[in-house]
């Protein structure tokens, strides 16, 4: 059987994962409407935006990949029990 401890080291770092992802979420919006609020042309609002986009695209893929391959451990971990059971004797 699959180990209590061991599911919930993973999940602690699923959530981890996760806060740590909105925090920094957070921060770049921040940064983008404090910019944005500076912004006194059209060709400065169109730099800003473009650099925040590119920004949230790049930190997003990262951080969602990161999760996906905790999951992706965690699932394999969880679940070896029940592919073990499964397995013809």
């Amino acid at each position: 059987m699959t180990d209590l401890a061991s599911i919930q080291k993973h999940l602690t770092a699923i959530a981890k994962a996760q806060t740590d992802f909105a925090k920094s979420s957070f921060e770049v919006n921040k940064s983008y409407l404090e910019k944005l609020a500076a912004v006194k042309s059209p060709d400065k609002f169109i730099e800003v935006t473009t650099e925040y986009a590119k920004l949230a695209q790049n930190t997003c893929i990262a951080e969602v990949t990161k999760i996906g391959d905790l999951y992706k451990a965690f699932a394999k971990e969880a679940f070896i029990p029940f592919a073990s059971s499964s397995s013809p004797n």
